[in-house]
């Protein structure tokens, strides 16, 4: 009410046409045209805009982006598209409707759909900018509904959620009052500023969405998506008497999808079920702190991130400064120390308050403070040696104001004194057994681990590699007879470097079975760049396929394609990932003809809502089987995410001709390609069929297959090679790879 009345007790003010001038403009969709200071359009008004102009707008909705216009817009200099680019040192924008629904400033473009790249409506260049009374939307993939006047109405752009940016502001501050803000992915709320200020707004988005350095007061979000932040790095994000409401059915939510800082003060939060678990982030740093006073879900007390709870600084009982976030900057989050090493310093900006820093009681025969107080101490080692690594929090406190102020935290990880490598006591030499080789060597290790390296070689080519503990066995295949394998260690126990290698030899006669069956989990390969394809070994690269050329991205070729390690969000446990966009693997066999073929390949996508890739810029991953590695010929399974769908991917057979690729089938839509995602891909006779399932139950509301069978009829060839191609983008968007089998018929 107190809003209305407000408004209501503007508007005869600020609709006299004498009071506007240069510094008082009016858009007004219906304004008699020659009304001095007054346009019809947003484009036409702000050609006008001058240092200090305030822009009253009347209701209806301005188009910043003509949503009927059919050329495609691409961005330049590397930056995304944008509908207009404002430039003016100090601007406000304010709307004249009884409420913000009446007033919309809106376009209707995303990535892929009507753009290339992420489009955002607004580039703004202010060194402040303030934004009452209206409402910001780009509705690509949220339907525009106007009550004043529903022929103003108009339908969402595209079923599929795809990144829809609302602004960027390039400047020291941003104001926004009872603003509505909407999208869905990576709403962009006029994100950017160096001081963001939001009180009596609206927020409708899914990931990566909110600005992470902002004060948001009397503010309510509705959440279509788990993780609603990108990052809030630095001071974070700071919210007072907030409402946020889940939309989706995801049963974890989190804050952040990259970590920093929150702060929540009386907010409140509304989800469907009181079993819910509500986090800061899914994979928290051991540094992070976060604040929340007075924080409830469905009107019942709750602990944010009661999974790490090291994590949360529950503040209920103090009295906290509601105007920034509570920040304690220190110069490093992690440290690591070995025993031996010169002191090292943690520092903090205080702003002149008394500093108090604090050392877990486990720890203070481990290492000592200089001080106890003060911005600055230094931190040294107290002991002379210990057995294992140990990780602890070093902390920093406003002493006075507690939680008000925050806390900083490094965490230390002190290492004990550097060892030599381990000398041997027996070279290594290479027993085989059957088709079983064996490397035996003994290092003076004096009860410490061996995390010797050892690489076996085939010539020059490494077949097999250390990735996690020492390999010390390589299994024989029909490539290496008449060969000579190397295996080289390079040893190393848990407190010293590697030390000089040592190297055995063995040559295998001829007389091993013709290779019938490949089987790895991966844990063995190496993941170096080896381009060469040769009979018997796998091809490690990467590769740009000519139906991505429309979309802009390369790869370096010095760096590794692959790697690797440990998966998260939906890929569990260890495996191959995606180190660089374009990754390309392909095994191929001992030259002879080949007849029917079977590949069984196990993966996890580290997306967990079905959309398996980044975004629908050509994003796909290829699994290949009856391939002529050298010519790119063959067929196979290809799974990629299109527009189609926000939450699942299109599945279809494809012939490879020489690098060029044509559908087989018609792409078949689900949602299995998510964690335990189980990939079969058969050749017989003249068939060609694929099956895909996954163990992760069916997402509740949707309607589409839980698993692909897919068949063509085809030509026959005698190629035996398999291929692997992903153009996806990296990082959170990569498919770890598990396990893969294959099984050839031989003439």
């Amino acid at each position: 009410m107190r809003k209305l009345l407000l408004w209501g007790a503007l508007m005869p003010l600020l609709c006299c046409a004498q009071r506007l001038d240069s510094l008082h403009v009016m858009i007004d969709a219906e304004a008699a045209d020659g009304t001095p200071f007054t346009y019809k359009t947003f484009q036409e008004a702000s050609a006008h805009f001058t240092d200090g102009v305030t822009a009253y707008i009347r209701p209806g909705v301005y188009w910043i982006d003509n949503p009927d216009d059919p050329a495609v817009r691409v961005g330049k200099g590397g930056r995304e598209p944008f509908g207009m680019t404002i430039r003016c040192p100090h601007l406000t924008l304010i709307g004249l409707g009884d409420s913000p629904q009446d007033v919309v400033l809106a376009s209707q473009r995303g990535q892929t759909q009507g753009a290339v790249g992420n489009f955002t409506m607004f580039d703004f260049w202010c060194k402040s900018l303030k934004v009452e009374n209206l409402t910001m939307g780009n509705y690509c993939n949220v339907d525009l509904v106007y009550p004043r006047n529903p022929q103003l109405n108009r339908k969402k752009r595209s079923e599929t959620i795809t990144q829809a940016h609302v602004g960027y502001v390039h400047g020291d501050s941003l104001t926004a009052k009872n603003v509505r803000f909407i999208s869905r992915l990576n709403l962009n709320p006029l994100n950017g500023a160096r001081h963001s200020y939001y009180e009596d707004c609206h927020f409708e988005c899914t990931d990566d969405a909110l600005n992470g350095t902002a004060v948001y007061r009397h503010c309510n979000f509705d959440l279509y998506g788990q993780k609603p932040f990108w990052s809030t790095f630095r001071e974070g994000a700071l919210f007072v008497d907030c409402d946020f409401h889940v939309k989706g059915s995801s049963r974890e939510m989190y804050f952040t999808k990259q970590g920093g800082p929150v702060t929540l003060i009386d907010c409140r939060y509304h989800a469907s079920t009181d079993s819910i678990y509500i986090g800061w982030t899914a994979y928290p740093q051991r540094w992070l702190r976060c604040y929340q006073k007075h924080f409830t879900l469905n009107g019942k007390p709750y602990v944010i991130g009661s999974r790490q709870r090291e994590n949360t600084v529950v503040c209920d009982a103090i009295d906290m400064d509601t105007q920034r976030p509570p920040y304690l900057s220190i110069n490093r989050h992690e440290v690591e120390m070995q025993v031996g090493d010169q002191p090292i310093t943690l520092r903090v900006e205080a702003a002149g308050r008394t500093v108090a820093w604090h050392l877990p009681a486990s720890c203070q025969q481990l290492v000592a403070l200089s001080s106890m107080q003060g911005d600055s101490v230094a931190l040294s080692i107290a002991c002379d040696d210990i057995g294992e690594p140990i990780t602890f929090p070093v902390s920093a406190f406003a002493v006075g104001d507690s939680c008000r102020q925050g806390v900083a935290v490094c965490m230390v990880t002190v290492k004990p004194a550097q060892l030599p490598p381990p000398s041997f006591v027996r070279k290594p030499q290479i027993v085989r057994q059957d088709n079983t080789l064996t490397l035996d060597y003994a290092l003076r290790l004096d009860a410490l681990r061996d995390e010797s390296c050892i690489t076996w070689y085939r010539g020059t080519i490494p077949v097999s590699t250390s990735h996690t503990a020492p390999q010390r066995t390589y299994t024989l295949t029909e490539a290496d007879q008449g060969q000579t394998l190397m295996a080289m260690v390079a040893p190393r126990h848990q407190r010293s470097n590697f030390g000089a290698p040592e190297s055995a030899e063995i040559t295998i006669p001829s007389g091993l079975k013709p290779q019938e069956r490949l089987s790895t989990d991966f844990h063995d390969f190496p993941v170096q760049q080896q381009p060469e394809v040769k009979p018997g070994f796998w091809t490690v690269d990467g590769y740009k396929p000519e139906d991505t050329a429309a979309f802009d991205w390369s790869f370096d070729a010095k760096k590794p394609m692959w790697e690797y390690g440990e998966g998260f969000n939906g890929a569990v446990g260890m495996g191959l990932l995606q180190a660089q966009r374009g990754a390309r693997l392909r095994y191929t066999p001992m030259e002879r003809k080949y007849g029917d073929m079977h590949l069984v390949l196990k993966v996890d996508p580290t997306k967990t809502a079905g959309q398996g890739f980044g975004s629908a810029t050509g994003q796909y991953m290829d699994v290949c089987l009856k391939f002529d590695n050298s010519t790119l010929t063959g067929y196979g399974l290809r799974i990629i995410r299109t527009t189609k769908h926000a939450k699942a991917v299109d599945f279809m057979l494809i012939k490879y001709d020489h690098g060029k690729t044509t559908p087989l089938t018609e792409p078949v839509a689900s949602t299995c390609y998510r964690t335990n995602c189980t990939i079969s891909v058969d050749f017989i006779g003249n068939q060609l069929s694929a099956h895909v399932e996954t163990s992760t139950p069916q997402p509740a509301d949707s309607t589409l297959p839980k698993q692909v069978d897919l068949k063509a009829t085809v030509t026959p060839n005698a190629f035996g090679g398999v291929h692997i191609q992903h153009t996806g983008s990296c990082g959170e968007s990569t498919t770890m790879l598990h396990q893969l089998d294959v099984c050839w018929k031989l003439p």
